[in-house]
Formats: structure tokens, sequence, C-alpha cells
């Protein structure tokens, strides 16, 4: 998948055996006797939308895949993702959607996987016991650095746009870098990798950018920023990350990305979701790329209405 000059390539979602406890239990009630209590049927699902154009897009992108399946979905607005998730583990809400690395971090706040599935297999062992995840999608906001173009020149090689290469390196720049950028792990994994660079600033998406171009700057952003409309602004190199392992790529062998997968998911109660709200769930998994999600998050900073936004690409995907 690629929000930014094909930075970063797209996996298919694996899936988690869900709601194992709960089929066996319909299966069981078969033979059951009469005298016990039937299952019970799963209620309405409410999703939460933690503020911002991010949570608002994505809680109105399940709610709608739910709804369009004939599920009752709601949507309950909250403060933050600390409030979404402490209102899912109390059972105020049903359904948190969320990036990968981003919630893992916040279940093991010192994870160091990176790659997209080790990522994802990370977060399904840390949710806690009464949730679960679905398929992830392809789509994602993941941390990326760019730089002036000329800065990635090396000898008679020419460019060279690989990460690594910039990162043995790093005195030599300032990073400049996003709130974004932080969130995703970006910071984080520069300290992994051992990049120091000379100087540090936050900045804005824009600034960061216009930054990058006058060179000796590192400008630490995330796939979606509106500051780079989906593609890397001329003069500017996006540093390419290693890709994240697909099927067939041996686990030992394969480098790992320096910064971690941020694929969207949603974390939802145990038994909360049936098996048409699963096969709904899967539509925004195996359909939404980075791009989309770009295209989606600019619209709605634009101004307009992030149920409008996520219904039209329902229409064109569900």
């Amino acid at each position: 998948m690629a929000a930014v000059n094909g930075t970063w390539k797209s996996n298919r979602p694996r899936t988690v055996p869900l709601l194992v406890a709960a089929a066996l239990a319909s299966a069981l009630a078969g033979c059951a006797s009469p005298v016990l209590d039937p299952a019970a049927t799963p209620g309405p699902v409410v999703v939460a939308a933690p503020d911002g154009p991010v949570g608002d897009l994505l809680a109105e992108l399940y709610s709608g895949a739910l709804r369009d399946a004939g599920i009752d979905a709601t949507v309950s607005a909250l403060p933050d993702d600390t409030a979404a998730l402490a209102a899912l583990d109390a059972g105020e809400v049903t359904l948190v959607p969320g990036y990968t690395g981003r919630l893992l971090h916040r279940f093991v706040p010192d994870a160091v996987e990176t790659d997209a599935e080790d990522v994802f297999d990370a977060l399904a062992r840390a949710v806690p016991g009464d949730a679960t995840i679905a398929d992830h999608a392809a789509a994602q906001d993941r941390a990326l650095l760019l730089t002036a173009a000329s800065e990635t020149a090396v000898g008679d090689t020419g460019q060279v746009a690989a990460l690594p290469d910039v990162l043995d390196r790093c005195g030599e720049f300032t990073l400049v870098y996003t709130p974004g950028f932080e969130a995703a792990g970006g910071l984080a994994a520069l300290d992994r990798a051992g990049c120091i660079p000379r100087e540090r600033a936050s900045s804005a998406g824009t600034e960061a950018v216009a930054a990058a171009s006058t060179g000796g700057v590192l400008a630490g952003l995330t796939t979606t920023d509106p500051a780079l409309s989906r593609q890397t602004p001329p003069g500017v190199a996006a540093l390419r990350d290693a890709p994240d392992r697909t099927d067939g790529d041996e686990v030992d062998e394969a480098p790992t990305p320096v910064f971690p997968a941020q694929n969207v998911v949603p974390v939802f109660r145990k038994e909360s979701v049936t098996d048409t709200g699963l096969d709904a769930l899967r539509v925004v998994a195996g359909e939404l790329t980075t791009a989309d999600l770009a295209t989606m998050l600019e619209r709605i900073g634009g101004g307009e209405d992030a149920a409008v936004v996520a219904g039209d690409w329902l229409s064109e995907h569900g």
C-alpha cells in the first residue's frame, strides 16, 4: 500500500480466530438440556468515536458497514482514545477503531514490533481478556521521513532513497517532526535505531515539508498527513523503510521496518459482534487503502461531514 510514492507495500490482512467460545456454545446448545438458559443474543453495537477527524471517520466507516449489514449500530463521541478504551472496558461501548501500532503501545508501552503482522499478532495477545480484534486493513497512518532529494545523493550511485542510508548520517540533520509522527512511534523508533539528530523541533506538517526541501533537515510526518497530498512534494525524497513481510517471506531473513505498522483495526468486546457483523467489518479490512484514508481525511479537513464521507466510500466498496 502506498500513500507516498509507493513507500509502503500492502499486505493482505490476516484473520484472528474470533468468537470461538460463542461458536462452541452455539453448537452445544442443540444437545443441551431444555432447562438451560439460551445463549444471549448480541445487542446493538456502539462504536466509539474518539475526538478528532480520524476517530470520527473510522467510527462512521465501521458503524456504517454494520448498518449496511442490517445490524443496529450507533456512534458514541468520546474525548480521546484513552476514554474510548476505558468505555470499552466498562462495557459502555462495544467497538473502538484505531491503528494497530498505537493501540499496541497503549497496552504494551515498551513494545518493539514494527512489521505489520508482528504488530497485529502482538496486539491480539495484548488486548484485555474481554476484548478481541478483527482483521486489519491495508490502510495505515505510519511514520515516515522526508528530506531534500539532494541530500540522498551518495557518490556516483545517484539518489539513495533508503531509510538506513540516512539513519547512519542522522547527526548531519535537524529533525522537524509533527505530533502525528511522534504519536505513530516515530521518535521512539529513531531512538531504537540510534538516530540522534543534531537538533529536534516539533512543527506542523506544512512547515516540516517546507523545511525538508531546504536541505539539512529530516521531516517526520505520517502517510496520511494532509501536507503530503498523497504524494511526495517536488524536490523532497521520501525515505523508503523496509517493506512489511508478505506471505512466503522468512521471518528470520526479511529485514524489519524501522517504523511500527499503524494499520486500521477494530477492537471490540467478545461475543458482541455476530458472524454477520464480522463479515461487515471485513468490508473495511479488505477494501480500505491508505490512499482512500488520506483522501477522506482531506475531505473532512476541508469541512465535509465524516458520516457523509464514510457513506460515500461505503457506497463504492460495500
